[in-house]
């Protein structure tokens, strides 16, 4: 983009970038009140039923993350509700939406600790035989290195066990030791661990994805 200045000369500017526009964006919102969960039986339309409930109550949505496990849909939403808005009420009806089974629960929104040191972001995954205390295993030595799971999901079947997670480590953690001590943990334990920065790890699959679907 360009601007013409007072003697008619150009002026490119540089546009923000999509991480500086949502940061705006961000700003821009007002600060939540509220986390709604929701913990119930699969089905089709559970999105379409709470929000359906949170528009006729002018609630704002700023935020929300959803995933089902083992036939359980649950889900996790970031709220602003208006002061005149009963929060038992909102609560309620969206059970009643919902029909039995549902399990809803309504909170005031507290912020969280200072955020992390800077660090960047990988991608652990771990597959093998299944193993009582691994996950534990795993999470304390990521935590001993001062890292943090951004993401975490993890699935028996059959004996066999796949670990996938986004983790967060600040600047400094020797990564080559952290890998050794991660593949020793998983060895003893009879799985493959691997630790790999998230740009390589994306990179990676891509290719593969490209070279299955030629």
């Amino acid at each position: 983009m360009a601007r013409i200045d007072q003697r008619g000369e150009s002026h490119f500017l540089s546009l923000p970038s999509r991480f500086e526009w949502l940061a705006g964006i961000r700003i821009l919102m007002s600060s939540p009140t509220h986390i709604l969960t929701v913990l119930t039986p699969d089905r089709r339309g559970i999105i379409a039923a709470v929000t359906e409930v949170l528009d006729r109550h002018g609630i704002q949505l700023q935020e929300l993350s959803q995933t089902v496990v083992r036939d359980y849909f649950t889900v996790i939403l970031v709220l602003r509700l208006d002061e005149r808005t009963a929060e038992e009420t909102v609560a309620v009806e969206i059970e009643t939406a919902l029909a039995t089974g549902a399990t809803v629960t309504l909170v005031p929104y507290r912020a969280g600790a200072a955020q992390p040191a800077p660090g960047e972001r990988y991608i652990l995954t771990a597959t093998g035989t299944t193993s009582a205390g691994i996950v534990n295993t795993i999470a304390e030595i990521i935590a001993n290195r001062g890292g943090n799971f951004s993401d975490l999901s993890s699935r028996s079947d059959d004996g066999a066990i796949r670990i996938i997670a986004e983790i967060d480590l600040p600047t400094g953690v020797p990564l080559e030791q952290l890998q050794i001590d991660l593949e020793h943990a998983g060895a003893e334990a009879g799985l493959q661990v691997r630790l790999q920065h998230h740009r390589l790890f994306v990179a990676t699959n891509e290719v593969a994805f490209r070279r299955y679907h030629r």
